[in-house]
Parts: structure tokens; C-alpha cells; sequence
């Protein structure tokens, strides 16, 4: 059977009243007591860096979550995965100078060196306390393949490379501004792979300036997946409302993002309707034709 379109009143409608369903999941959405202890002991770990050196991390790698030194890897049994590029970063260089008034030699910062650095999802070795935990979205359903296929489709138009591949760490999946490309974990379930992939899909058409912080950039690109998967029958709640509450300074930040969330995922249904529209589906759950 043919897919049939809503009316452009029907499908704000639902939207509308989707946006309203993410508002109060996230709004009252609990982190998971053991996701909680993993962050705080990935913080303990990990150096904390100058506000500088962290915009230079993410001007490198927007992806990048928790990175140290090749030497701080080493100390935690893991290695450098081969053909990483490092992370550039600036660090003290420290001379010690005789102060004329004491006599006494007093370490001075007299520049800064660039040393390299590598963000966790760059190496493999012994767990850390965040692999040990991964938000999942288990299932594989026939809603799930349909919306996979108009990802394909969508991101083709706009000349995006798609794949699925390996990704390190705990990323599902990521989108490089570079190259304009869109990687999603070939290990994830089918529904996984269907939310990731509409999640990344928005980083390309609203982030491929990383102009955003990573909170914005985060809420809005989940917030919009969710309106999109469930319009189209698969509910990805259970993880997308811990997921931007994670990422949310405090919870009312969602309301900052409500009104570009809601423009993004009307865009999207919109084209994802077209899609289905010439390549056809069975009804509202998008059973495979």
C-alpha cells in the first residue's frame, strides 16, 4: 500500500503533542544511579582542562567526552588505537627564574607548548567505568528498517556519505562536519541504529558548524530523532529522555530548545513523508512492504 500523507494541521498536531510528551519525560526523567556513579568516576579520572584547551578539543573533535595524555591511556592499561589523530592542545612551559629581590629561583610560565592528546573513544584496553554502562535501545522493529532506509535516502539527497561501521567507545554514532559524513555503530540493535541515525542525520543539517554548545547541539538533535521515530511508530523514550537529560546542565533546559527541536523534526517528517510516499509503506506503522 501507498503511504498517505497527513494534513499539514494533523501533523502539527502530532508534533505538537509529541514536543509536549518530550518536555515532561525529560522534565521528569531520573538518571540511572549507576550511569551517575560511572560520570563521577570518569571525572575523578580524567584531567580537567582551561576553558581555551577545551574549545580547542572540540574545534578538533566535537565528539570528544573525556581525553588525556598518551601517557594517561597507558596508566590505565589502554592504547592508542592505530592511525588516531592526536588532539592538539596548549600546555605550560615552565622555567625556573632567579627573582631578583629574594634571590630565591621561582618556576615562571615563560609560553606554551602544543602537546597531544586523545579523547577515550580513540583507544581500547581495559574498561572504564562508562563502558561499563551504555544507554541501549533494544528491538529490532519493522518501523525501525523503514526509517534506516529513509535516512539512506534523505542524507544521499543532500550529498551526506552514510555507513554503518565500527565505532569506538560508547558513541552509537557520529556526524563529521569535515567530510560531511554519517558513521552509526554496526553493533547497535535495529532500533538503535534507526534513532542514531535520524539523531546524526540532524547534526548534518543543523550542526555542520558546531556553532552550538554540545548541550544545544545534544537536546536538539535527540529531541528532534524522538518527534521523528515516534511520528513514524518507533518510540524511542526510554532512551531519549535520560539521554538530553544527561546532557542538560539542569532539566528545564529543554525548554530553550522546544521551538528549534519542534522546526526541525516538522522539517524532517515532512521529507521523511515524501520519501515513503515514492517508495510506499503499509500503514502508520510502516510494516515492510
Amino acid at each position: 500500500m501507498v503511504y498517505k500523507r497527513k494534513t499539514e494541521e494533523e501533523r502539527q498536531k502530532e508534533v505538537e503533542e509529541l514536543a509536549g510528551l518530550l518536555e515532561d519525560g525529560v522534565l521528569n526523567a531520573s538518571i540511572d544511579p549507576e550511569r551517575f556513579k560511572a560520570l563521577l568516576e570518569m571525572a575523578a579520572i580524567f584531567p580537567k582542562y582551561s576553558f581555551r584547551n577545551v574549545a580547542l578539543i572540540h574545534s578538533q573533535m566535537p565528539k570528544a567526552t573525556y581525553v588525556a595524555s598518551f601517557k594517561k591511556f597507558r596508566e590505565l592499561d589502554r592504547n592508542v588505537i592505530k592511525g588516531q589523530k592526536a588532539i592538539r592542545i596548549l600546555a605550560p612551559r615552565i622555567s625556573k627564574v632567579k627573582n631578583d629581590e629574594t634571590g630565591q629561583e621561582e618556576k615562571k610560565i615563560i609560553g606554551f607548548l602544543s602537546v597531544p592528546v586523545f579523547d577515550f573513544s580513540q583507544t581500547e584496553g581495559k574498561p572504564l567505568p562508562i563502558e561499563q554502562y551504555r544507554l541501549k535501545l533494544d528491538g529490532n522493529s519493522d518501523a525501525a528498517v523503514n526509517i534506516i532506509e529513509a535516512v539512506k535516502d534523505i542524507a544521499q539527497q543532500d550529498e551526506c556519505r552514510f555507513s554503518f561501521s565500527y565505532v569506538p567507545g560508547t558513541t552509537s554514532g557520529y556526524y563529521s562536519p569535515s567530510d560531511h559524513r554519517i558513521v552509526v555503530s554496526d553493533s547497535l540493535s535495529v532500533n538503535h541504529k534507526a534513532k542514531t541515525s535520524v539523531h546524526e542525520l540532524v547534526h548534518s543539517r543543523v550542526h555542520r558548524k558546531n556553532n552550538e554548545t554540545k548541550e544545544e547541539q545534544e537536546s536538539v538533535a535527540e529531541g528532534a530523532a524522538f518527534i521523528v521515530c515516534s511520528y513514524f511508530g518507533l518510540d524511542t523514550s526510554s532512551y531519549s529522555f535520560e539521554y538530553i537529560r544527561g546532557w542538560s546542565k539542569e532539566p528545564e533546559s529543554i525548554l530553550k530548545y522546544c521551538e528549534q527541536i519542534h522546526e526541525v523534526a516538522s522539517s524532517l517528517i515532512s521529507e521523511f513523508e515524501t520519501y515513503f510516499e515514492m517508495h510506499g509503506s503499509l500503514d502508520k506503522d510502516l510494516a515492510i512492504a
